[in-house]
């Protein structure tokens, strides 16, 4: 059943457009006695304009043939676009313009001539089909928005998403292209998107490449990548002929799609999200008129749904960012957990890192501040198959014409900008790659084309960067670049810890080499443990000590044997800055020609026969610290060049070694002997070079008889020394001993007269000590001598070795013992009595 016109709208008002004024007059009897209000009569397209401009009618009746340049046709057009219900009046239609008149979506046709009841009931019918029609809109917003509420649901991928919002908006208002644009600035942030609709309707994705064409530069591509790159979103609006036009000159995205794919009509709506962005829609087609006002209220009517489809999304997003960041982090902490070092575990980190930023094709750790030539903690993986690998430096070949020493300061040069974070994609990559030869030939060896490096930071300090490298020219954004920093933060605490255990093995086993010294050190024990004495000649000494030690040049101590020259040499390294490490000694004249070499430099596995193991040589123990080279003048010749080069060079290099370069060492030097250099440079024993390099600071140790002040405070200090050892209360000297001690001449100096209060110590009775036998300073050999007896060698050695055993109560080893008098090693005076048939007594 027909609607009144009555119930639908009592005053409703009908335009009428007819240019025969008789029917106009007609139709305007009809309509008037009917109850309907005429707002006018137009009698060609021009007029109907000026008309419909004062009044919106509620129905326009529209004759099909007009007079002028535009029939009714045209009107039609517009009054549709207009969303204005009108009717058709004509006579005869041709199957042409009756085709064209359907194209316009009329709401009926009458016939001239026409009768009062069939106009009254065509536009009862009209009014009722538009009415209807707008109810259809907004079910169908509806069904857009419950569309769109589903996909908030189940879609939370951006690409899926943006289809699902083209598909449902396209039975809304019919388009050709979409672009939506997801600006976040405050996390440096950008999403863009561009779909087209396919011959069967759907929609499917352009890329970049695509929509600027193949003659594109590098910087259009790297600004539409990395960054916002204009603000259509800012102007709302339909944009057509002149206006989009405009449009292009200004924004190069309108440019594109205008250039490539022919667009004449852009819509562009913002998106209001909850967070600050820069969001918008824009839907595009080839038609010159395509959208019309009621086109962009009808989207209007979604955007809110659309922008909380977004917000969603971009929660879960972040959601799901924390949580694979968590999962990154932990894989992380696994990794270095489950590791024993960073060949081992470096690969893993490149496949945690992976999952948060997919795309790395190569992951390196370099370490900051090592020395040239020294690799101990950089590593490098590439994917490999889809999992990552360890890549040994071997692969990137350096050019031969490019010595081993420029390669390393090309790979120093890069510190500097690998401890800042920066993200390197397009062009600023090239720039990066070509700065530097070893970034050049990682790139064209690997096909990396972007990358980016953050620095690791422990304890506020820089110690190494993390760098990552993909072969994809646009990889990675400045949020990738953020959440590496993020990672990094994490690594730093699993570093710092592997840091830790490596200091703790290397410490423990520099421990074990100084304690496996210090055992071999103690053997033979110092002759005291403070200088003491307060004559001139020492107070002199000290003053040298004083101005030298807090240096690092080389000092040579020379002086009589027995006057305190390792002790001298000990007070030089603990009031220098190097105190805190053990200083080592060595006794050039203690070990064979032979084995010397290997006891300075050490020696690897299998390097010469009896080499069972590596071995560290006191160079490298002494490390940090002082080498105290005692006896420097019984070092062999062949020695004393490696010595010179060592010296100069401060780099040593192991028997039998065969690496890369030389092992660095950072020692200073402490020579003594009690020979004159300058005698055995002359006499062609000592090269002079190697003098020079020693005497940089000479101290000379003045012998006890030069300074007889000394000679009370030291026995002073023996005695408490030799009282707590032996257990007995020793108080004082007699008065003879006291004379003795001052008038002796003491030819063994300081060592000496620690032998004798020993002796006197041991023998005494009461706890003032007396002398057994008068000091004399006369020499072991027979009197014979004394007559200019010469005798053979091997006599006087047998001699000389009776007399020394007799001293001793036929004692060899311990103090006081022959081998000590005669200043030899046990072993050694053993291996010669054996060869003189010499057969000690028992110890007395």
């Amino acid at each position: 059943m027909l609607v009144s016109g009555t119930e639908l709208a009592p005053t409703a008002s009908i335009l009428i457009v007819e240019d025969e004024f008789l029917i106009a007059n007609n139709l305007q009897r009809i309509l008037t006695k009917a109850g309907y209000q005429v707002t006018g009569l137009a009698k060609s397209v021009a007029e109907a304009h000026a008309l419909l401009a004062q009044v919106t009618p509620d129905v326009v009746l529209l004759d099909v043939f007009l007079k002028g340049d535009k029939t009714g046709i045209d009107l039609a057009q517009w009054l549709n676009k207009h969303q204005i219900p009108f009717v058709f009046l004509s006579a005869n239609l041709s199957d042409s313009v009756l085709e064209a008149a359907k194209v316009t979506q009329p709401f009926g046709f009458l016939n001239k001539p026409f009768r009062a009841k069939d106009v009254l009931s065509t536009l009862e019918i009209a009014r009722y089909r538009h009415a209807h029609s707008e109810e259809a809109k907004l079910r169908q917003q509806q069904q857009i928005q419950v569309a769109v509420n589903n996909a908030i649901i189940t879609l939370h991928d951006r690409d899926q998403l943006s289809l699902a919002i083209a598909a449902q908006l396209d039975k809304l208002v019919p388009f050709s292209f979409l672009n939506l644009r997801i600006a976040l600035p405050e996390e440096q942030s950008y999403y863009w998107v561009m779909l087209r609709k396919t011959a069967l309707g759907t929609f499917e994705r352009i890329h970049l490449p695509v929509l600027l064409g193949p003659n594109a530069s590098d910087d259009l591509l790297e600004k539409l990548t990395q960054e916002t790159p204009d603000q259509l979103g800012e102007q709302p609006g339909i944009f057509t002929g002149a206006a989009f036009e405009k449009l292009c000159a200004k924004y190069l995205t309108a440019r594109a799609i205008h250039d490539t794919f022919g667009v004449q009509s852009l819509l562009v709506l913002p998106v209001v999200l909850k967070r600050r962005s820069f969001t918008n829609l824009q839907l595009a087609r080839t038609d010159p008129n395509g959208f019309s006002p009621a086109d962009y209220e009808a989207i209007s009517l979604v955007i809110a749904q659309i922008a909380l489809a977004l917000d969603n999304l971009l929660a879960c997003e972040e959601i799901d960012a924390r949580r694979r960041l968590k999962t990154a982090e932990l894989a992380l902490a696994s990794a270095f957990q489950n590791g024993k070092s960073m060949v081992e575990i470096a690969p893993k980190v490149a496949a945690a890192i992976n999952d948060v930023l997919p795309g790395i094709d190569l992951l390196s750790v370099y370490r900051v501040g090592r020395l040239l030539g020294a690799t101990p903690f950089d590593v490098t993986v590439k994917k490999k198959d889809g999992s990552y690998v360890s890549m040994p430096e071997s692969e990137i070949k350096p050019p031969t014409t490019i010595s081993p020493l420029d390669w390393q300061q090309q790979v120093a040069a890069m510190e500097s900008w690998l401890v800042q974070p920066t993200l390197n994609v397009g062009r600023q990559s090239t720039e990066v790659r070509d700065r530097n030869l070893v970034t050049q030939l990682y790139g064209e060896q690997l096909g990396l084309q972007s990358s980016m490096y953050v620095p690791i930071r422990i304890k506020d300090q820089t110690v190494a960067a993390l760098v990552v490298a993909s072969k994809a020219a646009y990889a990675f954004t400045p949020k990738d670049l953020q959440t590496l920093q993020s990672l990094s933060d994490e690594l730093a605490l699993a570093l710092e810890n592997l840091l830790a255990f490596e200091r703790i093995k290397l410490l423990s086993e520099q421990l074990e080499q100084e304690k496996t010294y210090l055992s071999e050190e103690i053997k033979t024990s110092h002759n005291f443990e403070e200088i003491v004495g307060t004559s001139p000649a020492l107070l002199a000494v000290f003053d040298s000590i004083a101005q030298v030690a807090p240096t690092d040049y080389t000092v040579l101590i020379t002086g009589e044997t027995g006057t305190g020259k390792e002790l001298i040499a000990r007070a030089v390294h603990n009031l220098s800055k190097r105190k805190g490490r053990t200083m080592v000694k060595v006794n050039c004249a203690a070990l064979p020609p032979q084995l010397i070499e290997s006891e300075l430099f050490g020696h690897e596995k299998g390097s010469y026969t009896g080499a069972t193991d590596k071995r560290i040589g006191k160079f490298e123990l002494a490390h940090g610290s002082t080498i105290f080279l005692d006896e420097i003048g019984e070092l062999p010749l062949e020695l004393q060049a490696k010595l010179l080069r060592v010296i100069q060079e401060k780099e040593i290099e192991r028997i039998g070694g065969k690496g890369p370069s030389p092992i660095v060492v950072d020692v200073r030097f402490i020579a003594a002997t009690n020979r004159n250099l300058q005698e055995e440079v002359a006499a062609g024993r000592f090269r002079a070079d190697l003098y020079y390099r020693l005497n940089v600071f000479p101290v000379l140790v003045p012998p006890l008889r030069e300074r007889p002040e000394d000679i009370l405070p030291l026995t002073a200090y023996f005695l408490q020394k030799i009282s707590k050892k032996l257990g007995k209360p020793l108080t004082g000297l007699s008065n003879t001993m006291r004379q003795q001690l001052q008038q002796y001449a003491w030819p063994g100096n300081v060592r000496e007269l620690e032998h004798v209060l020993e002796r006197a110590s041991i023998m005494t009775r009461s706890t003032t000590l007396e002398l057994n036998e008068p000091l004399v300073a006369s020499p072991l050999l027979p009197s014979a001598y004394a007559n200019g007896a010469v005798k053979p060698m091997q006599e006087a050695m047998r001699e000389t070795i009776l007399a020394a055993l007799s001293q001793a109560n036929n004692r060899i080893r311990g103090q006081g013992g022959a081998a000590e008098l005669l200043n030899l090693k046990p072993t050694t005076l053993e291996s010669r009595m054996k060869k003189l048939q010499i057969v000690p007594s028992k110890e007395g």
